[in-house]
């Protein structure tokens, strides 16, 4: 007898197709899970979104609650060709007139012109830093000489090259003028702090040797009242020689005399003494209280010295006759006097220019300022001025004019208003989130997906308690105070007429923001929604804890799934089976029945 080689032809019923109905059936619950798995990942989706938004909002209080971010401050110069001023956010609105005197600038000299490849020989420079002071002398810095030692074979390009790589404080070049060089020396830094000699015990670097400054000579008579007249008589002005700092004098052209009447003032004798071509130049300082003559050789030197003297008694306060022994004239103790002399060596040989680093020279309301360099950075906290042009004209001359800048540090309130703005738009975008996901379409008849949500809409209650709490510590202390106000759907609006004010309110804005008075609920709003951004994000907080949920809801769907598709599995197989064992018996009931009919059929045969 043959085997079933397929289900149902012994038994002739459609067995699949039995089975997949059956089996059909027994899967329709996995329907509902699937339909409620969808949900559950848009909801943890959507979710995802507000954590996001919760996020933003925690990210911008977080910023906000820092009092540095709401600091900052603007400053203006109304001539910034001449200064600029920048402040940072320590300093403190303010305003100053500023007269820039005289820029800072470095040491430079040149040496005299040498032929062009021209070797000077072997020898040690001693470059030393320091300070000129008025009277040519040189005050040694802190830091040793340095020594560049100079080779047989050095050009004067190489020396150049030696001089910039001692670290010594000054660069080196050489200039070529087509027919000769020289060697240019210039301190690395501004100031007179940052001045330099050079000095050498070899002959044949005498030629690079800058040792001291010549100067002009220059004295100041005592004060004088400005309204009294000196009274008449004749100055005799002599130019010379003063030797040994002033102990005696070796006299040069004829003496100039100067007549005096009594009706002159100390300008028109200042005047007087300058036209007199004596080789000096007279000027009137006033101390603010008291006049003083000024007289200064027209030439620098030691030869170009100058004495004053006068057979007139009325006359004394003019005569500078010797240092060793002063009257009660120019020479009186306490007048300063400064002799002309000579430079020491061919650096500062007529041809060769000059120029001693200075300090910058300024001031503020009046006040007079100076720096090594052209920045000005102690002055006030917190603000920087750089000094890029002088304003000041014949600084220090009888003749000096002032062009002051006017100077503004105030408050700048715009990031104020940027750091509420970001709050604001952070915290209606969340709150527009949670709207749009709990309420319920009328017109539309659809829920959003956490429509009845206790715990999503529990974060909406806690914002919107929080937007209403108050802030304590500050002069202002609700958000309505400044123009934040609530909505109807829970987002916050801009008085933008009210927030100007409030920004325009010292530190006010701030405070009710940044208050910590200790206390959650009385904090600035920024710590408060930092703080509860922190809160809800944490551990066992409510965005945690919902997302942790949703998780949950999904992950358990899941296995429910796997459970029951495993059980619509085994009911298959066992249906199969039954409907095999089925078709096996039907099978063998046929063939017996066939068998019958057939013996049946051959007796009805042979009985016949």
């Amino acid at each position: 007898m043959a085997s079933i080689t397929s289900v149902g032809i012994g038994s002739g019923l459609d067995v699949n197709s039995i089975v997949t109905q059956l089996v059909a059936l027994e899967k329709k619950p996995l329907e509902t899970l699937q339909t409620k798995a969808t949900s559950i990942e848009a909801k943890v989706s959507e979710f995802a979104k507000i954590q996001a938004q919760f996020a933003a909002l925690t990210d911008v209080a977080t910023r906000i609650s820092n009092v540095s971010s709401w600091s900052a401050r603007s400053s203006t110069s109304s001539n910034s060709s001449a200064a600029t001023i920048t402040a940072s956010a320590t300093a403190v609105a303010n305003a100053f007139s500023l007269d820039v005197d005289r820029l800072a600038s470095k040491q430079s000299l040149t040496s005299a012109t040498m032929a062009t490849g021209k070797l000077l020989g072997v020898g040690t420079l001693n470059i030393q830093l320091g300070t000129w002071n008025s009277d040519g002398t040189f005050a040694a810095g802190s830091a040793s000489a340095v020594s560049v030692d100079v080779e047989a074979t050095d050009t004067l390009t190489a020396i150049a090259s030696k001089i910039s790589n001692a670290n010594a404080g000054v660069n080196a070049s050489v200039f070529n003028d087509g027919t000769s060089e020289r060697l240019l020396i210039q301190s690395k830094n501004t100031g007179t702090a940052a001045g330099f000699r050079i000095q050498s015990a070899d002959t044949s670097m005498a030629g690079l040797v800058f040792d001291k400054e010549a100067t002009k000579q220059s004295l100041s008579s005592s004060a004088i009242p400005v309204d009294p007249l000196p009274g008449a008589g004749t100055l005799s002005i002599q130019l010379g020689t003063w030797n040994s700092g002033g102990t005696s004098f070796t006299t040069g052209p004829a003496a100039v005399n100067v007549s005096i009447l009594d009706t002159d003032t100390l300008a028109s004798i200042a005047t007087k003494i300058s036209s007199a071509n004596a080789g000096v130049t007279a000027s009137v300082f006033n101390d603010g209280t008291d006049d003083h003559l000024l007289i200064q050789s027209n030439s620098t030197g030691a030869a170009a010295g100058f004495r004053i003297q006068s057979a007139d008694t009325t006359m004394a306060s003019f005569v500078f006759d010797t240092e060793t022994s002063p009257g009660t004239g120019m020479a009186a103790p306490g007048n300063p006097v400064q002799y002309g002399q000579d430079a020491a060596t061919s650096m500062a040989e007529s041809d060769s220019p000059v120029q001693y680093g200075q300090n910058s020279a300024a001031r503020i309301n009046g006040l007079a300022v100076t720096s090594a360099t052209n920045t000005l950075a102690n002055n006030f906290s917190g603000v920087t001025i750089e000094l890029l042009a002088t304003t000041t004209t014949n600084y220090g001359l009888v003749t000096e004019t002032k062009s002051p800048i006017s100077m503004v540090v105030s408050e700048d309130v715009k990031p104020a208003v940027k750091n509420i703005s970001d709050l604001v738009d952070a915290f209606n975008a969340l709150n527009k989130m949670l709207k749009d996901l709990t309420k319920y379409d009328a017109t539309t008849k659809e829920a959003g997906l956490f429509q009845g949500d206790s715990m999503v809409t529990g974060m909406q209650n806690v914002l919107r308690s929080l937007v209403g709490s108050t802030s304590k510590g500050a002069t202002s202390q609700r958000l309505a105070d400044i123009g934040l106000e609530r909505q109807l759907d829970g987002s916050l609006s801009i008085n933008t007429s009210k927030l100007a004010t409030a920004a325009n309110n010292g530190t006010t804005l701030q405070e009710l923001f940044t208050t910590d008075n200790g206390n959650a609920l009385t904090n600035g709003f920024a710590l408060k929604f930092a703080t509860l951004g922190k809160g809800v994000a944490a551990t066992g907080g409510l965005v945690a804890n919902k997302a942790a949920s949703l998780q949950n809801s999904l992950d358990k769907n899941a296995k429910e799934q796997i459970k029951l598709n495993d059980r619509v599995t085994l009911f298959e197989t066992r249906l199969r089976k039954q409907y095999t064992a089925l078709d096996v018996q039907m099978s063998k009931l046929t063939a017996l029945n066939t068998y019958v009919a057939q013996q049946v059929t051959l007796w009805n045969k042979s009985t016949g």
